[in-house]
């Protein structure tokens, strides 16, 4: 009897420990290996996963590629992960591979191999105006009829983040359009389409008559949103990004979907130091004037918001423009950050502390912490505005700032500019 249970309890031990390792292997090649990985043509890349597998790797034919310098003979590839990897495909293209281990498989991969890109690193101060796509709930609330009572309409039926993109068949682009309408209602119910988490969704709601003989929905609605950030770079096409991160409500904490928006010029007055427990904030004023705008604003994503430059606004200069570096050559150490909270745009000594291989920190992929004297002397370090401020190491734009640890001001998270390349 004494043999069974000690033999059982080995059984149950060997599948806790089969388990344990499997969901460890598996975590560690989510993390390690990126679901897609760019080289550029024709350059020899040296990939350290730094994992203590063998595997192999199926994909497709490889005939201009190499391997740690031998051309690869087929579709079948083995690879030693604990030691580095060096890969040079001299055709562009995507290729697909899928990562075996034992023969179980264990995560599709796309290489992407394009041409050679150069970006202008920026770190300039704009002002930002967006408007959202119709108008955009905030909450619903409770109004007090003509009666006297009090309702809420809008209950049950609208919802935080909601946005209001038609009543009927009129489209909604402000809220003076529900106004008017609302102005005009002679009572009934009202057919409402909104977007719902990126879904059109129609919805029913009754206005009331309030005590001031007015309709109302009792909801609370915004139309635009404005604030400044910090330009991360533009192309040579006249294609900006700024941010590195979405712009986000202040009430309900979720990303605005956008119908579009405009850069302006802005000066920054004064710094506000960030504390421990409070972050700082460049403060400045945004020039509204026709003749400052600086370019149109046309997505509004995880990755941050970008558009294209008025034709007039020629930030690019091939001269000082820089290649892009890959998630593979971004290293711990020394960088720069590129940012103006001295009147003057200047690079700042930072160090890159840690990274995220996997590239799946969504705007969290590297933590960086500035050394740099006269930076922290002038801000305490990373400050709200400094948001899309390049990052520079080895002569190459590597990514931007994206948020502050609330708790120490000197350190914060960057985004690799791959994934700013892929709004």
């Amino acid at each position: 009897m004494n043999r069974k249970k000690y033999r059982r309890w080995l059984i149950i031990v060997f599948i806790i420990y089969l388990c344990a390792f499997s969901y460890y292997l598996s975590y560690t090649i989510h993390t390690s290996i990126p679901d897609v990985w760019k080289l550029t043509v024709g350059k020899e890349e040296t990939l350290d996963f730094n994992l203590p597998l063998t595997m192999q790797a199926d994909g497709e034919s490889l005939a201009a590629a190499s391997i740690n310098g031998e051309k690869v003979p087929s579709s079948e590839i083995h690879l030693n992960l604990n030691e580095a990897v060096s890969v040079n495909i001299e055709e562009k293209g995507i290729y697909h591979f899928s990562l075996k281990w034992m023969g179980f498989h264990l995560k599709d991969v796309e290489v992407d191999v394009i041409d050679e890109m150069k970006l202008m690193p920026l770190g300039m101060p704009v002002g930002i105006y967006i408007r959202t796509k119709g108008v955009m709930v905030l909450g619903t609330g409770a109004v007090t009829t003509y009666e006297g009572d009090r309702a809420e309409p809008a209950e049950d039926v609208l919802q935080s983040g909601d946005y209001i993109l038609e009543v009927g068949n009129q489209e909604i682009q402000s809220i003076d359009d529900l106004t008017d309408i609302l102005e005009h209602w002679e009572g009934g119910d009202m057919l409402l389409t909104i977007l719902r988490n990126d879904e059109r969704v129609e919805v029913r709601v009754t206005p009331v008559r309030t005590e001031d003989s007015e309709y109302k929905i009792g909801a609370w609605i915004r139309q635009d949103a404005q604030g400044i950030g910090t330009l991360s770079y533009v192309d040579s096409e006249n294609h900006f990004a700024a941010l590195g991160h979405s712009i986000t409500d202040v009430d309900t904490s979720q990303r605005i979907d956008i119908s579009g928006g405009r850069l302006y010029q802005s000066n920054i007055l004064s710094i506000v130091k960030g504390q421990n427990g409070v972050p700082g904030e460049m403060v400045g004023n945004i020039d509204y004037k026709h003749g400052q705008i600086l370019g149109q604003i046309e997505s509004n994503n995880e990755n941050g918001i970008f558009g294209i430059l008025a034709e007039d606004a020629r930030l690019y200069d091939e001269n000082q423009a820089l290649p892009v570096g890959f998630r593979q050559e971004v290293e711990k150490g020394p960088a720069t950050v590129r940012c103006c909270v001295e009147g003057d745009i200047k690079d700042y000594e930072v160090e890159i502390e840690s990274l995220e291989p996997g590239g799946s920190g969504k705007n969290r992929d590297m933590v960086i912490k500035i050394t740099d004297e006269n930076l922290l002397n002038t801000t305490n370090g990373i400050v709200q505005g400094m948001s899309g401020s390049p990052i520079i190491q080895n002569g190459k734009i590597i990514g931007a700032v994206t948020h502050v640890f609330v708790n120490d001001s000197t350190k914060g998270y960057g985004i690799l500019i791959e994934n700013m390349l892929e709004y």
